[in-house]
């Protein structure tokens, strides 16, 4: 039996829904083990296509294909592979070279992928090179840069170097002058000695001079096989079953496509730069977020101070509303209180005396918008002192100095057109109450509490600025001391001297005097969890109001929202990025497909063409962790700066680079594990569609 056996092969191509084109029809042919066949014919009758299909380039529409009897067409791709890489070669009509690589590399090319080493497959191109007379000043020189006949005569040379069983050339002598046209015939007379070369070619004077066999061609029949010389199989040939391709003729080719692609890959990097660096700050702020709006409440300067008050509900069997009666807590609940909250100062509130809106003038100008808040004590660790940026806090308790934060300064300093520091502010407010006496005749008198205080501004401090408002702090103790002073006039002549103290203290615990909560100061602004944790420790028995809790639950709720947010504009992103990678690739893949598709030719695997872009694509992802990793940790002092210029959030991102959900380092793996499989997914899709293309059509690509 012949090496190559050809049963009833057709071609044609389908025009519109019912009409078909023949290519070839119904071609019966069979071919030796050696001997030189050349086919002959006009263009168009079908030769190229005949030899495409012989080589597994193209498929039959009809018939079978037999290679040492085997139906080429049952070939899975590792055997295809081996076929491509040891028994059969390739003389392509338009060279098929790899312009950007030297003439040397394109010979020993097919060498490299059949399994030789670099040295090894050198030395073999080396000789094929000397023995056609190629000058060494060509060996290194790209092949763009070679003429015509010389990159034909390098692509014979590839075809040669493995010394195939089969060598299927097509016009290999086209571009060659007379004295080469030769040399390259007598190259291939010589090889056909042991193998089988089938050549198609224009050249009837050529073909009758070297040809074994001449098989003229026409409208994609045969017309004419003529048998010049009678030519037997030597011997049986059977393909190998297990061979050994290599992959080490990858690396020159990634670089190549790298540093052919530069302005490409530039933006492929910048693509996923910006991804990456967006993906770090975002996971860095949903890392940093709650420790840091923790440490941020911290910049309020009555941050430990709350009012806590008891609810009754009274229940209507006539009505399904339920009214809530809120109320101090009585003397036995306080002390429960102070049990409970050691960490706290119990204190009572004159809130109903002194508002926390009073009148407040400079220079007899009334400014509105400023609140007048307590906080326990200037002079022990109650405040955080660190909160300071001008100015100073009281040496000691008094009425007559306050410290206000950033936002009240502002607000003074636009009022009075300079530093409003050490200036004095005149506070004034004014209550009026009733209270029952024993006399019969006049059983009630009125009494009338006036503050009213010129008090220096001695100190700024700087709050957080999220819900926060122009305030002014004052110390409890000196105004409790104060009231403790202030003597009422009218009912004191009914029950000796009384002062607004023991009024407030001595108030039904639902009258407005008792302002129907009692005051709460943090003993040590350090002990913040003490305030954080008073829920729990009280129960549902009272009701806590925490001005710094409040801004601290809704900035939590606002930021929990955000980090959403965050995360899914983070989800669209990463698919966004993989559609551009995607695309890029494709187009990456789109313009090597011919190149592709000579590796494929010369023994190469699908898999390997896909490891020259997963390659590449691994590359550009490592390079764009690192740059990213280096622009994330640059970016996060800035970016944080900028947030707590905002918000004044300290420290709101802190990528988790040596720790992440309690294991070390597992977010620089996770950040370049998800790169690569992003680089992987946007590489394998240009791969997976080009499977669908013939590999005749993408030799045909971008000619």
């Amino acid at each position: 039996m012949s090496l190559i056996e050809l049963h009833k092969i057709s071609r044609f191509y389908r025009i519109g829904k019912n009409d078909e084109k023949y290519v070839l029809r119904d071609i019966t042919l069979s071919f030796p083990s050696h001997g030189l066949v050349s086919i002959l014919g006009k263009s168009g009758c079908g030769k190229s296509t005949l030899l495409n299909i012989i080589g597994k380039i193209d498929k039959p529409s009809e018939g079978t294909v037999y290679f040492d009897k085997e139906d080429i067409s049952k070939f899975n791709e590792k055997k295809t592979a081996r076929f491509r890489s040891h028994a059969i070669s390739y003389i392509f009509q338009h060279y098929h070279l790899f312009e950007n690589q030297t003439a040397i590399y394109n010979v020993m090319l097919p060498a490299l992928i059949s399994g030789d080493s670099y040295k090894v497959a050198y030395s073999k191109a080396e000789k094929l090179l000397k023995s056609f007379s190629i000058k060494p000043s060509l060996y290194d020189k790209r092949c763009a840069d070679l003429s015509g006949g010389e990159k034909e005569r390098i692509a014979i040379l590839r075809a040669f170097i493995n010394k195939p069983r089969v060598i299927l050339a097509d016009e290999p002598t086209g571009a060659l002058d007379k004295n080469n046209a030769h040399l390259a015939m007598n190259a291939l007379k010589k090889i056909s000695k042991t193998s089988l070369v089938i050549m198609v070619t224009h050249s009837e004077s050529l073909a009758n001079q070297y040809s074994d066999r001449i098989i003229k061609m026409s409208d994609g029949k045969i017309i004419k096989d003529q048998k010049i010389n009678n030519l037997f199989d030597k011997s049986d040939y059977h393909l190998p079953k297990k061979i050994k391709l290599g992959n080490n003729w990858l690396n020159k080719i990634v670089a190549s496509n790298f540093a052919k692609r530069f302005k490409r890959n530039i933006f492929s990097i910048s693509a996923l730069v910006v991804g990456l660096v967006a993906t770090m700050l975002i996971i860095g702020f949903v890392n940093g977020k709650d420790a840091s709006i923790t440490k941020s409440m911290e910049n309020q300067f009555d941050y430990g101070t709350a009012s806590i008050s008891k609810e009754n509900r009274l229940f209507s069997a006539d009505s399904p509303i339920t009214l809530i009666q809120t109320m101090r807590p009585n003397e036995e609940e306080r002390q429960e209180i102070k049990e409970k909250c050691i960490d706290f100062n119990v204190c009572y509130s004159y809130d109903a005396l002194v508002s926390s809106m009073p009148t407040i003038a400079i220079n007899d100008e009334e400014i509105e918008g400023l609140s007048y808040l307590p906080i326990y004590s200037f002079v022990d660790n109650s405040t955080n002192h660190s909160l300071l940026i001008k100015g100073k806090i009281p040496t000691f308790d008094t009425l007559n100095q306050v410290v206000i934060n950033q936002h009240a300064y502002q607000l003074l300093n636009k009022t009075l057109k300079f530093d409003s520091l050490n200036s004095y502010l005149r506070i004034k407010d004014q209550q009026k109450y009733s209270f029952q006496t024993d006399d019969p005749e006049k059983p009630y008198v009125d009494d009338y509490f006036v503050f009213d205080r010129l008090v220096q501004v001695v100190g700024i401090v700087k709050e957080i600025n999220f819900l926060n408002t122009p305030k002014i702090y004052y110390s409890h103790l000196a105004m409790e001391k104060d009231i403790n002073e202030m003597i009422l006039n009218n009912l004191s002549l009914y029950k000796g001297d009384t002062s607004w103290k023991d009024v407030v203290i001595d108030s039904l615990d639902n009258s407005p005097l008792s302002s129907y909560s009692c005051r709460l100061f943090l003993k040590d602004f350090s002990h913040l969890s003490s305030l954080q944790s008073i829920d729990e420790k009280l129960g549902d028995s009272f009701s806590i109001t925490c001005n710094g809790l409040t801004v601290e639950e809704t900035l939590f709720s606002l930021v929990d929202a955000a980090s959403i947010g965050m995360e899914v504009f983070l989800g669209i992103a990463i698919i966004g990025i993989t559609m551009i990678l995607g695309i890029i690739s494709f187009a990456s893949y789109n313009e090597d497909i011919k190149d592709s598709a000579i590796l494929l030719c010369y023994g190469a695997r699908r898999d390997d063409i896909a490891s020259i872009y997963v390659s590449e694509s691994l590359i550009l992802g490592l390079i764009s962790v690192v740059i990213s990793f280096l622009l994330g940790i640059l970016l996060t002092r800035p970016v944080n700066l900028l947030i707590e210029h905002f918000t004044s959030l300290i420290d709101c991102i802190n990528i988790p680079l040596s720790r992440f959900l309690n294991r070390p380092f597992l977010f620089p793996f996770l950040i370049v594990g998800v790169t690569m499989i992003v680089c992987l997914l946007a590489t394998y899709l240009p791969i997976g569609f080009s499977k669908k293309i013939s590999l005749k059509e993408e030799l045909k690509a971008n000619d």
